[in-house]
């Protein structure tokens, strides 16, 4: 690589993280905004663009890129990162930490669920059947698990291991006992057990969120290429701060052939990274993307190339002003507008502009990594023998 020099620089397109926002828990707004709060947009540039060298600076705008006259930066409108108020949306919206889950039928499990039978409410144990449990059924796909036993002789195997005296009260006895009266005497410590299924208390360390008797897991799609590393960096990174406030992710790697028209066109995923280019045109090349979806006349709906299917009318209605003006302050002024109505609903995040770069031979002027800049092609050319290229490729002569 001594003959040849990389140039770089932005690349006129930004990645963003969408929300599916069509159906399970990311169709409620508090949940995308939530979301989108627990997310450090900063960190997320810098992983991709400060080891090349480049401006780690998030983009804050759907509609245009910075050195776009109608870039401004409208991410105020949803709010800067904040984990305390990203649980607190999810708590408005009803997903509380330690919330019990509700463990499938045998029915269903049989049918193919992924769910397991917990607690079974069929003896009447109190506090059976509500109660997710965290153990070896949570391990991923391939992970060696304990194989299953009876509940009395694993009961007696751990007393003779605990080497618990006969008599002695077991972790559900004491569930039944709110007062400690009866561990008077037995070196037991009135208060210091709860029934199983008990919510942690507000300000708790943040566990597993649940609401309706199910854990607050999204689908994370992410692409396996070769060319794709820092998409899934990115990915991981941000399963990462999600788990910070309780949700968690299943981050799943599919074929770049696949990635688009089998998951994110077909709406197969929650959470998914993809690019977007910067248009000169928002107002006409970006309504599409952002129109809110409408039913179709056979029933489907039509979404466009809106494929978070998140969108308002006040969007569109400032999408149409946009189109109809002849004035170019006043078009600029609607665009972004629009795009603080798309912050607020959430339903993509723009993260950073990607990356540009490109391996041009040492002497060769005027062409690599362009940026926003138009080519030149009459301006291209090999140097004369011991002149030196300019910093800037559209400079060399």
């Amino acid at each position: 690589m001594s003959e040849f020099v990389i140039r770089k620089s932005l690349e006129p397109a930004y990645t963003q993280l969408a929300l599916n926002g069509s159906e399970g828990p990311l169709a409620d707004e508090r949940v995308r905004r939530a979301v989108a709060r627990a997310l450090d947009r900063k960190e997320l540039a810098r992983i991709v663009l400060r080891p090349l060298g480049l401006p780690a600076e998030p983009v804050g705008s759907h509609l245009a890129l910075a050195g776009q006259a109608a870039y401004a930066d409208n991410s105020g409108a949803l709010g800067e990162q904040d984990a305390a108020e990203a649980r607190a949306l999810l708590a408005d919206a009803g997903w509380v930490p330690g919330g019990p889950v509700t463990e499938q039928k045998k029915t269903e499990k049989a049918a193919g669920s992924k769910g397991r039978k917990g607690d079974s409410a069929e003896d009447g144990r109190p506090g059976a059947g509500g109660t997710y449990v965290l153990g070896d059924d949570d391990k991923p796909a391939g992970v060696g698990r304990a194989p299953a036993q009876d509940p009395k002789d694993h009961a007696r195997k751990q007393e003779q291991q605990a080497g618990t005296r006969p008599g002695a009260f077991t972790d559900e006895q004491a569930a039944r006992n709110l007062d400690g009266r009866q561990y008077a005497g037995r070196g037991g410590l009135p208060g210091a057990y709860a029934p199983k299924g008990t919510a942690a208390p507000a300000g708790a360390a943040a566990g597993v969120l649940a609401k309706d008797g199910k854990p607050l897991t999204l689908r994370f799609v992410v692409p396996s290429g070769a060319g794709s590393e820092s998409l899934r960096l990115v990915a991981d990174r941000i399963a990462q701060m999600l788990r910070r406030i309780g949700v968690r992710t299943d981050v799943t790697k599919v074929s770049d052939e696949s990635y688009f028209k089998d998951h994110i066109a077909s709406g197969q995923y929650d959470l998914a990274l993809y690019s977007w280019p910067a248009s000169a045109f928002p107002a006409t090349d970006a309504r599409p993307i952002y129109a809110k979806p409408v039913p179709a006349a056979d029933g489907s709906l039509s979404i466009e190339q809106n494929y978070t299917r998140v969108g308002t009318d006040q969007v569109d209605q400032l999408f149409d002003q946009a189109l109809s003006t002849l004035n170019e302050d006043e078009e600029r002024s609607l665009v972004r507008k629009a795009d603080a109505r798309i912050w607020a609903a959430a339903g993509s995040i723009p993260l950073y502009q990607r990356p540009q770069l490109a391996a041009a031979r040492i002497g060769l002027a005027n062409t690599g990594a362009f940026g926003f800049q138009t080519p030149v092609y009459e301006d291209m050319g090999f140097l004369k023998k011991g002149a030196k290229p300019s910093a800037s490729p559209s400079k060399s002569r």
